[in-house]
């Protein structure tokens, strides 16, 4: 059987961690720890990891650049990636929630648990985790958080990927560094437009929405003249999309080497099923693809690519039988073959594989829009709204909203009861949402990211419990 690997990036090796990677292995993974975070980059480049677990035991702000770093390399776009929380740092917590991390995993659940929040969080099919029942009814109103980012802002719409599921019309309240630099707390933000396609980000959904009326009333002129003016000094453009259906570590990381970042937007295929369903969303301009997942086995998954792509996208295989420069004018679509990686490929990527970029359709309603980089205080956003806590125990919330959340998304619930229980917000793993297009109120069934001891405990008062074993 092919086993699973899972790297574990953090600063010590205890014994909780040597019994849960022993949990692990007995199940068909296979944990390799990292202490070093360069070692651990190195090894990704020969081997990939499916599964990356950040380890909170570090510093906040290195463990913070960690979980960014994790979040923005190529080679892992397509991994997994897991926090584990030993010591509820909050700013750590809140940069993998907007990072589109799948799950913040508490150190301090039994191991039971904790097994079955991982192969839930790791799980490459929809599944379900167990349910609890007979949960404390608590009816208190909270607010939270859903994170979202934002790839391009124009002079009044802005296109935002997010795990919320808003209705065309719908109106949001969007807070982060966008706002901030307008001198607000919230804009009010109004759906226009829903978008499954030209995905950026870890997150299900893109929805363009307008935010220039409710900045007009609310903004400093000027705050708005400086904000825009911001965004086109740190605009990227609309980069082309190169995609690497690749599975040998040497090629992989040779290609990676012609492909700057700042200039394309690159993602990998981690697994030969990556074929079908990233390019479905990514959307890509360019797809280099290694010779043999073109056939045999694999050839079925290749033409069920073919299926997704864009009509100007352009395919390169690499390690074909034809010359180093060949196009193959029978085949569906622009398609090249390489025997291998030529030293010209730089030149060959922009006069030829990229010659069909000008018939890509739009994906901006706005021609003026930014492209902030990923790293940018602008890019992070969270959308603001108004919920109530209906139930819950020590691991379990039922949480009822107007506007429909995702499956799997990560939140964050603030109210007074948990900034007195927990120091600090709520962050919960959403479990179980309403079925695309039911109509609201909708009620949402999450797990626990904080550690759960504080929870555990039963409240005197049972009229103010919100945690019962």
């Amino acid at each position: 059987m092919k086993r699973s690997s899972v790297y574990w990036l953090l600063p010590a090796v205890d014994d909780q961690h040597h019994r849960r990677a022993s949990i692990l292995d007995d199940i068909g993974y296979q944990v390799f720890f990292f202490e070093n975070f360069e070692t651990l980059i190195k090894e990704i480049c020969v081997k990939r990891a499916q599964i990356l677990i950040l380890g909170d035991e570090w510093p906040s702000v290195e463990a913070i650049s960690y979980a960014h770093a994790f979040a923005n390399i190529p080679d892992i776009n397509a991994a997994r990636l897991l926090v584990s929380n030993s010591r509820n740092d909050f700013a750590l917590m809140d940069a993998a929630m907007n990072e589109g991390f799948r799950d913040i995993i508490p150190a301090d659940l039994e191991d039971h648990e904790w097994l079955q929040r991982f192969e839930f969080a790791t799980s490459g099919v929809e599944s379900i985790l167990s349910l609890h029942k007979d949960l404390d009814v608590v009816g208190e109103p909270v607010d939270i958080m859903v994170p979202a980012r934002l790839v391009w802002v124009g002079a009044q719409q802005v296109w935002m990927e997010t795990r919320s599921c808003p209705r065309v019309g719908d109106s949001l309240k969007m807070e982060g560094g966008f706002a901030r630099s307008l001198g607000l707390e919230t804009i009010n933000v109004q759906v226009q437009q829903k978008q499954q396609t030209n995905l950026t980000y870890r997150f299900s959904e893109a929805i363009i929405a307008s935010w220039y009326q409710d900045a007009v009333i609310n903004a400093d002129p000027q705050k708005i003249i400086d904000t825009l003016d911001t965004l086109h000094r740190v605009d990227l453009g609309q980069r082309p999309k190169i995609f690497l259906a690749i599975q040998s570590p040497a090629l992989r990381t040779t290609l990676l080497k012609y492909l700057d970042k700042r200039k394309y937007e690159v993602h990998t295929a981690l697994q030969k099923q990556s074929l079908i369903y990233e390019p479905k969303y990514f959307s890509p301009d360019l797809v280099f693809v290694e010779d043999r997942l073109t056939h045999g086995d694999a050839k079925r998954n290749f033409y069920e690519l073919l299926r997704y792509l864009p009509e100007h996208a352009c395919i390169v295989n690499i390690g074909g039988k034809e010359s180093p420069t060949a196009k193959n004018s029978n085949a569906p679509r622009r398609t090249w073959t390489l025997k291998h990686v030529p030293v010209n490929l730089s030149d060959l990527i922009e006069r030829e594989y990229l010659a069909g970029l000008a018939q890509r359709r739009p994906n901006s309603n706005d021609k003026q829009a930014s492209f902030p980089p990923a790293d940018h205080a602008y890019s992070f956003a969270q959308l603001h709204m108004s919920a109530e806590l209906l139930k819950a125990d020590y691991l379990q919330f039922n949480i009822r909203t107007m506007t429909r959340i995702g499956p799997y998304s990560l939140i964050k619930i603030v109210s007074p009861r948990f900034q007195e229980k927990l120091g600090g917000p709520l962050y919960v793993k959403v479990i179980e949402s309403p079925e695309t297009g039911s109509s609201g109120p909708y009620i949402c069934k999450a797990h626990i990211c904080n550690l759960t001891q504080a929870l555990r405990v039963t409240a005197p008062n049972p009229a103010d419990q919100v945690a019962g074993d």
